[in-house]
This record gives C-alpha cells, sequence and structure tokens, in this order.
C-alpha cells in the first residue's frame, strides 16, 4: 500500500496542500505549530474520513471558509486508487462526501481501501493510560479489516446512544422504564456480537505482539488479556455464555443505569491488562518496559493488518521519535525500513538516519519545502 500523491484545500493551516510522494520513507521536520501534523492528519482523513486529533470536524476547515477537501492518490494490492473526501456548509449543516475513483461511496464500503496505523505521544501512555485509549486501538485495528466488525460497532454505539437517552428520560419521568426492554434485548445481540469478534482478533495480536516484543526485548513474554467488568480472571468463549452473562448484569444494573444516565457494562467498558512475563505492567513495569510494549503493540498492528489483507498499512508517526530513547527508535527504524511507507513528523531533522528512499521536508508556516 502506497500513496503517490496528497491534496488539500483549506485543511487546517493549509489553504493549498499539493505533494508528489515519491518514496517510502517521508519526514517532515521544523518548529512547533508549523503545520507538520496537519499533514499526517489530512492523510489519516483521507483513509477513515475522520480526524484523530477532534472529534470536531469544523475545526479542520481553514479559518473564515465554509468548506475544505482532502485528496489522495494510492496503491491497494497493485491497484491503482484516489479518494477525495470533501467536507461543507449546506445550509447550516455539515456535509461528507466521499469519492472513490470518481464514484461517489459511503464511509462505511469505504473504509479499509486505504489502511494506515497512527502512532503519537498519547500511545506511549498505552498501558498505565486510561481503557478507552486500549479499546481505540483495538477497534482501529479489527475495523480496518474486518467490515463486519464496523457495521456491528457502529450499530452498537447508535442503540448505546439511544439507551442512555431512554434512561436520562425514565430518570425525569419522561417515559416509562418498560421502553428498555426491546433496547435491551438488541443492546445484548450486538454487545454479543463484538464480543465475538474480538476474540480472534485478541488471540491473533498477542501471538504476533509477543513474538515481536521478544525480539526487541531480550526475551522477555509479553501477555495481553480481554477483560470484562466484573470479570478478572477468565473469558467467556461462547455466544449462549455471554448473552446471559451481559443480560444478568443488564439487568443487575438497571436501576444504577437510571440514575446515573449511562450503560454500566458492556464492550465500551471491556479492557486488556497487560503483562510481561505474568506481571502486571501497569503495576510492576518500569517506564521502559512499558514504552518497549507500547512500541511492539503499534509494530504488531502494522503486522496484523498485513496478514489479513496481505500488504503493510501506511504508518504515520505523529511527533514520537523525540519520546523514544535511541535504542527504540532504532528498533523501529529498522522495523519499517523497506516495509512500511512512513510518514514522520519531528522538531530535530537529525533524529531521522539518512535511510534508504527517503524524503525530507522542511514545513514552516504551512510551507513545504522538500531538501
Amino acid at each position: 500500500m502506497k500513496i503517490k500523491k496528497i491534496q488539500g484545500l483549506n485543511f487546517r493551516n493549509y489553504f493549498s496542500l499539493n505533494l508528489d510522494i515519491e518514496k517510502d520513507i517521508n519526514v517532515f521536520f521544523g518548529k512547533n505549530a508549523q503545520g507538520k501534523t496537519n499533514i499526517l492528519e489530512s492523510i489519516f482523513y483521507g483513509a477513515l474520513g475522520l480526524s484523530y486529533r477532534t472529534s470536531q470536524e469544523e475545526n479542520l476547515i481553514t479559518f473564515n471558509n465554509n468548506q475544505m477537501m482532502v485528496y489522495i492518490e494510492f496503491t491497494n494490492n497493485q491497484d491503482n486508487h484516489n479518494v477525495r473526501i470533501k467536507k461543507y456548509f449546506d445550509n447550516q449543516r455539515m456535509v461528507k462526501e466521499i469519492n472513490l475513483d470518481g464514484k461517489k461511496i459511503s464511509l462505511k464500503d469505504y473504509y479499509g481501501f486505504l489502511n494506515v496505523v497512527i502512532f503519537s505521544p498519547e500511545d506511549l501512555q498505552f498501558v498505565k493510560g486510561e481503557p478507552a485509549l486500549r479499546r481505540r486501538f483495538l477497534d482501529m485495528q479489527i475495523s480496518q479489516t474486518n467490515k463486519k466488525y464496523l457495521e456491528t460497532l457502529t450499530q452498537y454505539n447508535k442503540v448505546l446512544k439511544q439507551r442512555n437517552s431512554l434512561l436520562k428520560q425514565i430518570r425525569e419521568k419522561e417515559t416509562q422504564e418498560n421502553v428498555l426492554d426491546t433496547w435491551d434485548e438488541k443492546y445484548i445481540q450486538l454487545a454479543t456480537e463484538i464480543y465475538l469478534l474480538r476474540q480472534p482478533a485478541i488471540k491473533k495480536l498477542q501471538e504476533i505482539a509477543n513474538k515481536i516484543y521478544q525480539n526487541i526485548s531480550s526475551g522477555e513474554t509479553l501477555q495481553i488479556n480481554y477483560i470484562l467488568k466484573d470479570i478478572r480472571e477468565k473469558i467467556i468463549d461462547n455466544v449462549e455464555n455471554y448473552s446471559q452473562f451481559l443480560a444478568e448484569k443488564i439487568s443487575a444494573y438497571r436501576n444504577i443505569d437510571i440514575i446515573r444516565g449511562v450503560t454500566s457494562i458492556g464492550p465500551h467498558h471491556d479492557d486488556l491488562l497487560l503483562a510481561v512475563n505474568e506481571k502486571l505492567l501497569k503495576d510492576f513495569g518500569s517506564q521502559g518496559q512499558q514504552r518497549t510494549v507500547a512500541l511492539a503493540l503499534k509494530l504488531s498492528q502494522l503486522e496484523y493488518i498485513r496478514q489479513e489483507i496481505n500488504e503493510y498499512p501506511i504508518l504515520l508517526l505523529d511527533d514520537v521519535m523525540s519520546e523514544l530513547d535511541e535504542s527504540r527508535r532504532s528498533q523501529l527504524l529498522q522495523f519499517i525500513d523497506k516495509k512500511v511507507q512512513t510518514f514522520i513528523t519531528v522538531n530535530d531533522k537529525e533524529l531521522i538516519p539518512d535511510l534508504q528512499d527517503t524524503a525530507y521536508y522542511r514545513i514552516e508556516n504551512g510551507t513545504i519545502n522538500k531538501i
């Protein structure tokens, strides 16, 4: 998978962005707040139709404009494609329009054509950070290679939002409690599908991540365990048992959910528990171990997607090199060299040695100069 051209119109601080990509490793360097990350964000947006930095997409549009566009030419398993994603205001409503090879397409049908993995300083908090960070990692990994998972997750989030809305209405005496019964059935069905789709993905991730971690940590072993709220020691491995477990918990939590106005149990509360040599990283791991695990997991995400679609995704390294020590930088660069098309942002160009097939771009106040 390779990107050949990136264009943008009114995207962040770029009124006009136009880059022809000829190399596999592309380094964007310069001082802070010059527009380096905006280039990576435009790639991410062109691949997935959303930003990894904000949920308020109107913030992507250059100030005093009412529309923006990202256009990318790329290859997918040697086939040439182009995508244009346009965002604009229509009667005070934000509209998103996606065209793949000149034909209008829905976001869910486009998902997976251009795959990306993003590694940013936030990901170095993977071990000790909030569970939402680990769930997002898992969802992004599976969704890019499994359309069924993406569709189920989208439906689940809609039902979850509706259930939470009903809980608040019941709390305020605006509707009857029994309206939850039908929604709970649908919620349990979708939650069960998500849970069971996650299990084989986690098993495969464990195998890949452990192998990578052993290679970069002198033989230590990495364990990844999926945990449910209220369960810490076992995995429920079939539909009937999980559905029964969730139905019992939904019933037990109903009064609490009504008081709080949110759903207390389900895949949106699940987590990944990480251990090295059977010792929990968040409690006993050194900062070095935690950062090595974060690096191993990102590399395993690349390898996972490659095994699923038979080619590596695009890798985006957003200001992460300065957060890694020399050894981990070297391990990361050795992995991506000659394998993965990579886009890197750094303040200091010297953090990236002259690798084979590398292009360097100086970014200053939204101006790009290839050197």
